[in-house]
């Protein structure tokens, strides 16, 4: 028997059908105050990297055929970004792919070791990223410095580059890409003969040309005027060689918009051939803006995305109000992405949340229900956004205006909430409510998109929303909705996105997960062949950054995983045979744990210390049901537990008291 699965399909409704979800108008609103002081701005020197064991990796695939999976690094430092994530991974025309992540090892509120996480699969064969001499480099950039917010880009004809701050931008470059030492570091210039000394933070870098010999860095600085002030400023540096640099505002200062209005985080850089794009969101203030240079940043061109009826000062501008008690809310974009195609056009993603400014001052209300959705797209093709709502009144279903209903405005929206069979169920009482939740979702459903485009144009999109098929318990005891990871599509030659046609995180494997910082390659070799990433915990929150919720950090699993979105042939009764479904437990566990299978299969057992050595091998006929395997001969401690079978393989964690 054959079934043929088009990924890009997804939901199979049009717009009349969207027009039959309605749910009643939600005024569950929650006030907050609005922060305007970047979080994570802990940037130290002196500190030394000194653990760099290395964590076991699984590699998962197999997953009806176009979905391949691995965990390339963990990390206890869990805070990733003050806004957007970008400029984490990339894939090279070799076809090399190559991550980064701010890692601490030490399960601890001191992060001393803190530094930068590297791990890299050559020619893009994600097994790959589980052989240790190509994998992980604990601290890619040395043990001499206490680094973060790493961001990484091919450099030359085979190399690649990677910028990170410490008191300062600092840059390392190698020859080869994931071979050998890295040179540095070296230091980007601060900007001088400015009103305030800057110190940049927080970069992004990208590379332009025909051998990628053009280096693009979008950064940002903060300075505390007097007691009551903090400015923050937006910087642009660009290099031809890879040693002078020219540092300058953000093309921002065309129009007095860069300094005061957007902070860290809040911008994303990419390019393809000669062209570069900068997008600039921001909570609240400002507008959505693309600079695009088609002569490697030599000059810029503004587009603007979605122009902001409610920009400006909220503590002496009454534009800012929106309305009042019963006025409807406001919608403000959050996160946002960018990538460059290969005809040039410059496309972004944002999610968008819903809020009110009701009075001067820097207090807000900020919304928990499912309306509170939706993630925009727009390409500078197109005209200005003119409205972020996803759920609108419709005069003809509801004269009264009582209810709201789904648009299914895929031309505009490229994600939303999943519509599962229960999302009409849906409770705000179960949106996690975590100091940290508002200032990294502001209330929505959907968040951290990270956008794709492949060598024909086409287009992917994951990011974080919330998974109303799986549930979790916080730190509080109470029963949350879990995030998982969730993708989009759109073929080049089509103006309309599939949406939420895929969750790569919501079955057995991350039944406990908690996907937070999604990331991209922004540009792909292949065509319909995307790669991303994702850190996932098991406890909502975070332990670091403003109103961090986590009393102790929790181990956080780095995931790189690659998907296709073409028609795909599958024999039904091969991948059935492929598909044993298990589980480890109890954990921890002494003297036996036991492996549910879904079904009967040989399988191979091995159990790996953290410092990567096998230590045991079962060889086990698991049948279906439960599996006993003793574990009198293990020390105490913590082991990763592989369990192949099938072609099938997992790690799971399991501590041995």
């Amino acid at each position: 028997m054959k079934k043929v699965l088009l990924l890009s399909l997804g939901l199979v409704m049009g717009f009349s059908a969207f027009a039959q979800v309605r749910v009643a108008k939600e005024n569950n609103s929650k006030k907050a105050t609005a922060v305007r002081v970047a979080a994570g701005n802990d940037v130290y020197t002196g500190s030394i990297m000194q653990n760099s064991a290395k964590f076991n990796q699984s590699v998962v695939v197999n997953r009806a055929l176009n979905f391949e999976e691995a965990h390339v690094m963990s990390t206890f430092y869990d805070l990733q970004s003050n806004g957007h994530v970008s400029n984490r991974m990339y894939q090279n025309a070799s076809g090399d792919v190559a991550v980064a992540t701010t890692m601490s090892l030490e399960a601890n509120l001191t992060a001393s070791d803190r530094g930068t996480g590297y791990s890299f699969a050559e020619g893009g064969d994600i097994a790959n990223f589980t052989f240790a001499e190509v994998r992980e480099e604990a601290n890619a950039t040395g043990a001499d410095m206490r680094t973060g917010w790493p961001s990484i880009a091919p450099y030359g004809a085979n190399g690649e580059i990677l910028v990170n701050h410490s008191s300062g931008l600092n840059y390392w470059i190698r020859e080869t890409a994931g071979e050998g030492q890295w040179d540095g570091p070296y230091s980007i210039p601060d900007p001088t003969g400015l009103e305030y000394p800057f110190s940049m933070s927080w970069p992004r870098v990208t590379t332009s040309g025909p051998n990628n010999d053009i280096i693009h860095v979008v950064a940002a600085a903060q300075h505390q005027v007097d007691a009551e002030t903090m400015i923050n400023a937006q910087f642009y540096c660009r290099s031809t060689d890879g040693e002078n640099w020219e540092v300058s505002y953000s093309p921002l200062e065309a129009t007095g918009e860069h300094i005061g209005v957007y902070s860290a985080d809040d911008y994303s850089i990419a390019a393809n051939g000669d062209v570069v794009a900068i997008c600039y969101t921001t909570v609240f203030y400002g507008h959505v803006y693309v600079y695009k240079s088609t002569d490697n940043g030599e000059t810029w061109e503004r587009f603007v995305a979605w122009e902001n009826p409610y920009a400006g000062d909220w503590e002496t501008d009454e534009n800012t109000i929106t309305g009042g008690e019963d006025d409807a809310p406001a919608q403000t974009p959050v996160h946002s992405t960018i990538a460059v195609g290969p005809d040039g056009v410059a496309h972004i993603a944002f999610s968008i949340a819903d809020y009110a400014h009701r009075e001067l001052g820097t207090q807000f209300y900020y919304y928990t229900g499912r309306t509170n959705d939706g993630i925009a797209y727009w390409n500078d093709t197109r005209e200005p956004l003119q409205d972020l709502k996803i759920w609108v009144p419709d005069p003809v279903q509801d004269p009264t205006g009582e209810y709201v209903f789904h648009s299914g405005d895929s031309i505009n929206f490229c994600g939303w909430l999943p519509f599962y069979e229960n999302v009409l169920d849906f409770s705000p009482d179960m949106v996690y409510s975590g100091d940290d939740y508002i200032y990294a979702f502001y209330g929505s459903c959907s968040g951290y998109p990270a956008l794709s485009v492949d060598s024909e144009g086409n287009l992917a999109l994951a990011y974080s929303t919330m998974d109303t098929e799986r549930t979790n318990t916080g730190s509080d005891g109470i029963t949350y909705y879990s995030r998982s990871a969730a993708m989009s599509f759109k073929d080049a030659d089509d103006e309309g996105w599939s949406v939420a046609t895929e969750t790569v995180s919501g079955d057995f494997m991350h039944m406990l997960d908690e996907v937070m910082f999604v990331n991209a390659a922004a540009s792909v070799k292949n065509p319909n062949e995307f790669w991303f990433s994702y850190v996932a915990d098991q406890v909502p929150g975070l332990a670091w950054g403003t109103g961090a919720s986590q009393t102790s950090p929790e181990e956080n699993m780095c995931y790189v995983y690659k998907i296709s979105s073409e028609f795909i042939e599958v024999d039904v009764e091969e991948q059935i045979a492929k598909d044993v479904v298990y589980n480890v437990y109890p954990n921890p566990a002494s003297e036996m744990i036991f492996v549910s299978s879904s079904m009967d299969a040989d399988a191979t057992v091995t159990f790996t210390n953290l410092a990567g050595q096998t230590v045991k091998v079962v060889n086990a006929n698991l049948t279906t049901g439960e599996n006993g395997i003793s574990i009198n001969d293990l020390n105490s401690g913590i082991y990763f537990c592989t369990v192949k079978a099938n072609g099938y393989s997992h790690t799971s964690k399991v501590v041995v008291k």
